[in-house]
């Protein structure tokens, strides 16, 4: 949930834990499938936002300003 988030705030895991719950409820119906596609989001979430996804916005938010 941390890495989702971002391990760095501390909002981050907070937010990585709704996505997390919030996927599941949402992919209850694929069955033994939705840990195949939790890991699918993990490996992108790690490889794309390095910061976390909370950390990636604060970033953002930064350098627009």
């Amino acid at each position: 949930m941390p890495l989702v988030g971002g391990l760095g705030t501390i909002f981050g895991p907070v937010v990585g834990a709704a996505v997390i719950v919030t996927m599941e409820n949402y992919l209850a119906q694929l069955g033994s499938w939705v840990t195949v596609v939790q890991g699918a989001v993990f490996v992108v979430c790690v490889l794309t936002f390095r910061r976390g996804s909370v950390g990636e916005l604060g970033a953002w938010a930064k350098r627009s300003l």
